[in-house]
């Protein structure tokens, strides 16, 4: 009797010498250079871990090691991987986080490898001015990769730096709290550490309704800022505009759900800054579909069964109908990114848009009739983003949207694999909460019958979610 095979260890990584780009992604390499097979059929940089020298043990460590010079903190060594052994001394392990935070965090969040992204050119130097900031910024990377770590006692201690610093996080917000309800002092960092905590709800799966009334919370800072500031700090306000959007577009989707029967106005939302006072560019969150969001944003304000203002209402519905429709985004290709890059963006801003008429036209009952149709275009869209592709970290909303409203079985296959790899490669618990919710939306529809609407299946839960 032959003797049986030792059973591999499940969840374990495939590849532990292949190239960076397999050992990330949990792939089996092979070993190919300069380019391997997985990364030559996925179109991804195969890129390789530099040969390592052995050099001797420096009786003290380097003076550049104390100094707390943002060009040392912003030295990242050549490929982290992030499945590396935490340093056991405090300050290492701060520094770690932080390259953590550049080098892995911000590429799996963005759309698209931008330069002047805020996440690196606004929120990293205030880190080192703000310890608030510094909190929020090791709070959601230790969380992250708390997450991807195989051995348990690491990922348990990651977690718990993690809860420390998003405690501090909230400490810092309530210090800084006018007692007259004006603007917090430190204002923009105030902001900013409240939306990374909204990442930071998603990263764990919260299923409160505290991201929304956080976002609330930006709302108001941000409409409550002088004209005179909009215009003297447009750089800072217009960043954090556009991350407070990219959430506040998820907390338009469960508005109906997390606040039964309360509607308001479409002029409810942020005032817009002066699209002359910014240069048209590359959002890290949403790609090209910045103006979209903002629209779609506005659609939770829509109530076409409120009986007291009807005509009211209705214009309001098909304006925004409009301006979705004919919403036209920047052309991508002149903004000097890859084709490959550019095409995706493309594929995203057309699927948030048929996504955003989803959300629109399941408010009103004469125009259900139109949701299949955009639904099954929607995934048309999303099937010509790659796997692993940048813009798939954005992709939560319109899968979410179309996904709910898919009968065909081959479409739901296609769909649940899809949402399962996107699980597997970001690990953000959100995601595990639309597989939860779509699972059982699909189940009934398995089982012979009509499947349930999400809404329904969300507020039996008692749930409530961002697809950030």
């Amino acid at each position: 009797m032959a003797e049986p095979k030792p059973r591999q260890r499940k969840f374990a990584p495939r590849s532990r010498t292949g190239c960076l780009t397999c050992r990330t992604r949990r792939k089996r390499c092979d070993n190919a250079q300069p380019q391997c097979a997985n990364c030559a059929r996925l179109n991804l940089k195969c890129e390789w871990q530099p040969p390592r020298k052995i050099v001797s043990e420096p009786s003290s460590p380097p003076s550049a090691s104390k100094s707390p010079n943002l060009h040392t903190a912003l030295s990242l060594r050549p490929g982290l991987d992030p499945w590396d052994a935490l340093p056991g001394d405090h300050r290492a392990e701060r520094m770690h986080l932080l390259q953590y935070y550049v080098e892995a965090f911000v590429p799996s969040v963005q759309v698209a490898p931008i330069p002047t992204s805020f996440y690196t050119s606004l929120y990293m130097p205030w880190s080192f001015q703000i310890e608030g900031m510094l909190d929020a910024i090791l709070a959601i990377s230790s969380a992250q990769l708390a997450r991807r770590s195989h051995d348990d006692n690491r990922a348990s201690h990651l977690r718990a730096v993690s809860t420390r610093h998003e405690k501090r996080c909230y400490d810092f917000i309530r210090e800084r709290l006018s007692p007259s309800g004006g603007l917090p002092k430190d204002t923009y960092q105030v902001t900013a550490v409240i939306l990374i905590l909204v990442g930071l709800e998603a990263l764990n799966g919260v299923k409160t309704t505290r991201w929304i009334s956080q976002l609330k919370s930006v709302q108001r800072i941000l409409n409550s800022l002088s004209p005179e500031q909009t215009i003297m700090d447009c750089v800072e306000v217009d960043s954090l505009h556009r991350h407070f959007t990219y959430h506040f577009a998820s907390a338009s989707l469960m508005a109906r759900v997390s606040n039964p029967g309360k509607a308001g106005s479409p002029d409810q939302g942020l005032l817009s800054i002066s699209a002359a006072l910014m240069p048209s560019t590359i959002d890290p969150l949403m790609g090209i579909s910045y103006q979209l969001c903002d629209l779609i944003s506005r659609i939770q304000y829509i109530n076409v069964s409120n009986p007291a203002f009807p005509l009211t209402t209705k214009a309001s519905f098909h304006v925004i109908e409009q301006g979705i429709q004919h919403w036209s985004y920047d052309n991508p290709f002149a903004l000097g990114v890859d084709t490959t890059i550019a095409l995706d963006l493309v594929s995203l801003a057309e699927a948030y848009r048929l996504a955003a008429l989803i959300q629109l036209y399941r408010t009103s009952t004469s125009h259900s009739h139109l949701i299949p149709g955009c639904a099954s275009r929607t995934m048309d869209f999303i099937a010509r983003i790659p796997p692993g592709s940048a813009a798939e970290s954005s992709l939560l909303y319109p899968i979410f949207l179309a996904g709910a409203e898919l009968d065909d079985e081959a479409a739901i296959e296609k769909c649940f694999t899809r949402l399962d790899g996107i699980q597997k490669r970001n690990r953000y618990e959100n995601v595990e909460c639309v597989q939860k919710v779509l699972k059982e939306v699909w189940r009934p529809k398995l089982q012979g019958g009509r499947r349930r609407d999400w809404e329904e299946v969300v507020r039996e839960w008692q749930w409530s979610f961002t697809l950030g």
